[in-house]
């Protein structure tokens, strides 16, 4: 290596140095900014496991965060605390603080039984749900995670395929029924 490669590679570590610090100072200034666009979850940590798989899929739905594994849709993890009532009953736990697992209701007896903490959800009843105001909700969701883990048939459910909007054709109207109507219209 040359003493002029030496000096450049040199300056290249010492812009790039020099940069990162930048940002770093930079970061604080611009979180508000890109934070406007996506919503954090402080109980992430639930798809650690899931993360790092190739058949998993985190994305949003319902203001949430839904994980899909192995092609099916398990759980949806919901955090806006405050909201207690739908159509006019109140619940002892926030409807949307918590996580919802999708299962089907022909689940739900055995996962009651075995789960006697969680709950139909008041607004997607067909969908079980752990508030977070429950105490010790974090070891109660570890071993409901552990069902998914080892793909238990009980926990998720298939996604429904999105039906396509058939194409509006022009429909043939008659002469006979533009010319009763324009009639009518007299």
């Amino acid at each position: 290596m040359t003493l002029q490669n030496l000096q450049i590679s040199e300056g290249v570590s010492v812009v790039s140095n020099t940069l990162t610090e930048a940002f770093f100072r930079l970061e604080p200034l611009l979180r508000p900014w890109y934070l406007w666009f996506m919503k954090h979850f402080e109980n992430r940590w639930i798809y650690e496991f899931f993360e790092e798989r190739s058949d998993a899929i985190i994305k949003s739905m319902f203001g949430g965060l839904a994980l899909y594994y192995q092609g099916q849709l398990k759980f949806l993890l919901s955090e806006n605390p405050g909201d207690y009532s739908y159509r006019g009953k109140k619940y002892e736990f926030e409807i949307w603080n918590g996580v919802l697992i999708a299962t089907d209701r022909i689940h739900h007896e055995s996962l009651l039984k075995q789960f006697p903490f969680l709950v139909n959800h008041p607004v997607l009843p067909k969908w079980l749900y752990l508030p977070f105001t429950y105490e010790g909700w974090e070891e109660r969701m570890e071993l409901i995670l552990r069902l998914a883990k080892t793909s238990d048939p009980r926990v998720g459910i298939w996604p429904q395929e999105k039906s396509r909007k058939k194409k509006k054709t022009a429909r043939k109207v008659s002469k006979k029924k533009v010319v009763r109507k324009k009639i009518a219209k007299k």
